[in-house]
């Protein structure tokens, strides 16, 4: 007993131990060694990745060396002995590897740096800019900047930052800067800026500018043109027959399957001016009208609005019209007039369709439904690859191919396979020889020319008006519903491109972005509720105890 209370060492021992090693210059060199070991390594990542702290950095990147000095001068014999010890040599190894991670890093940000590369992952592109702006902007000549007035601490901030970024990365001649309205008064009041946030662009040769807000694509793209000298057309969009037109609530944003919204956005984006038009109210088309588009109507014409209409393509108009089945007399007979027909059936396709849907025709560039561009020389369907007409009918020529006069040229865009029919009874949809007409049927059409089908034939000169209809067998394929599906909403796009002569403008845009829900059952949904709960540690608990049965 006596011997084991002599190997306790007593309070006064403990504090003696501790004192002695206070004294000791091998215990203050270890103090420093580790301090200024891990000050060195973090002040040296800290310089290196954060540019804004780098004066912080530096200093303790400052200190850490000088302690690691210190530590050499207190202990000199322990830290060579530390070095070619055991120890050393796996510290050694850990700080080889872990400085030619760093460099690696370092490298590899600096070849990033140097070749910038930009992936948007998106599945409709939503990040990224429009073919159209893209070219626009590769094209200017003229040194444009963006103006961009917000207040410090606005949240808005690096949204307009990340457009504008976008729009100078396009373009040398593109370039921005954030000024403070509240701090920069005069310098708002030059560019008329009273309310913010505001962006005004800017010509810096001839000090014209224009204001371009919010910062959407299209806003700084129309400002662009504008302090450019670019006029931007017009489109006319027909009201006043229960048309399809814009449902957007301004108070929720929300809009309704069956509106013409995102078509109408897609017109903007391609920086055209919408604007609406009743004939009730103008007796007659704008001049300045570059397209005028009529949207599924179902009400009459009374005869003003038809002679309006009538007066409009003869004098060379352009005119996009969706005409659903049984669509009214008048319009049927407006654009018959020049070689389109219309018919009331609705079109099946049994080889051709969206699945389960035999009234959904289904146009696939795979199956050879659309006409060669090389053939018709009209770009509109050039990359398109799918889309589809939910309730639709034929669009045909009035006469036969081999009776159409040399005024008028004809062009079938898309069409259906042997395998579809006019079918005329919607409600059990199937082939009947004896009441239904067999396909191939266009579903959508193209019409040029210079006078109307039954005039005089006349070879067309550069002196006469050429007219311009592009004719569709139905309205729902750019509805809201279904404009954003597959290729839809090209298709209607590069039809307005083509009457506008904005060939350039024919191209694969990317989509507006969707709203895409998951849509779950209650019991789908308490299944991923309690399998995230219990499923990965039971699975843990598991491979625990085959791994413990192996090695027992």
């Amino acid at each position: 007993m006596a011997d084991d209370k002599e190997l306790v060492p007593s309070e006064e021992t403990l504090i003696e131990a501790f004192q002695s090693q206070l004294k000791s210059p091998p215990f203050w060199s270890s103090i420093c060694g580790i301090v200024g070991f891990i000050a060195a390594v973090a002040g040296g990542i800290l310089y290196l990745s954060i540019k804004d702290i780098q004066s912080f950095s530096l200093t303790v990147l400052i200190i850490g060396l000088l302690l690691l000095f210190i530590a050499l001068v207190l202990s000199p014999r322990g830290i060579a002995m530390f070095l070619v010890g055991r120890q050393a040599r796996f510290g050694t190894n850990i700080l080889i590897m872990t400085l030619a991670f760093f460099i690696i890093i370092a490298l590899l940000n600096f070849l990033f740096f140097r070749n910038f590369q930009r992936f948007d992952v998106t599945y409709t592109r939503f990040f990224s800019l429009a073919p159209q702006t893209v070219q626009i902007l590769e094209n200017l000549d003229v040194e444009i900047r963006a103006n961009a007035f917000l207040v410090d601490g606005d949240g808005r901030r690096q949204q307009v930052e990340d457009i504008l970024n976008e729009f100078s990365r396009n373009s040398s001649n593109f370039s921005y800067r954030f000024i403070d309205p509240e701090l920069n008064r005069s310098v708002a009041l030059t560019y008329n800026v009273t309310q913010f946030p505001a962006i005004v662009i800017e010509n810096m040769e001839v000090g014209t500018f224009q204001a371009a807000f919010p910062a959407s694509e299209q806003q700084l793209l129309t400002a662009v043109l504008v302090v450019t000298g670019v006029e931007t057309k017009k489109v006319y969009i027909l009201t006043g027959h229960k048309e399809r037109a814009s449902t957007r609530d301004l108070a929720t944003g929300l809009i309704e399957p069956l509106g013409f919204d995102l078509a109408l956005e897609g017109l903007l984006r391609d920086n055209y001016s919408v604007q609406a038009l009743n004939l009730m109210q103008i007796r007659e088309v704008p001049d300045d009208a570059a397209a005028l588009v009529i949207a599924g109507p179902t009400q009459e014409l009374d005869q003003a609005e038809y002679n309006a209409l009538d007066s409009y393509l003869s004098s060379g108009g352009r005119l996009i019209v969706l005409l659903d089945p049984n669509s009214p007399q008048s319009f049927r007979d407006l654009i018959s007039e020049w070689g389109i027909k219309t018919y009331t059936d609705t079109l099946a396709d049994a080889g051709s369709s969206v699945a389960g849907h035999v009234l959904t025709p289904l146009m696939q560039r795979a199956n050879g439904q659309f006409i060669s561009t090389d053939l018709s020389g009209i770009g509109i369907t050039s990359q398109i690859d799918v889309v589809f007409f939910p309730g639709a009918t034929a669009i045909e020529s009035t006469v036969l191919a081999q009776d159409i006069p040399p005024q008028t040229r004809f062009v079938p865009l898309a069409m259906t396979t042997q395998a579809s029919w006019l079918e005329t009874n919607v409600d059990n949809p199937r082939p009947d020889p004896e009441l239904d007409l067999p396909g191939p049927f266009p579903v959508s059409s193209a019409l040029e020319a210079c006078a109307k089908i039954d005039a005089i034939p006349v070879r067309c000169q550069n002196n006469m008006p050429l007219t311009k209809i592009v004719a569709f067998g139905d309205s729902d394929f750019v509805s809201n519903e279904f404009y954003t599906s597959r290729d839809n909403s090209d298709l209607f796009l590069n039809s307005v491109n083509f009457l506008t002569d904005d060939y350039d403008l024919i191209s694969i845009r990317p989509k507006v972005f969707p709203v895409r829900e998951l849509v779950l059952t209650a019991n789908q949904r308490d299944f991923i509720q309690w399998s995230s709960w219990f499923l990965p540690p039971t699975l843990l608990l598991i491979v625990a105890a085959l791994i413990w049965w192996r090695r027992r």
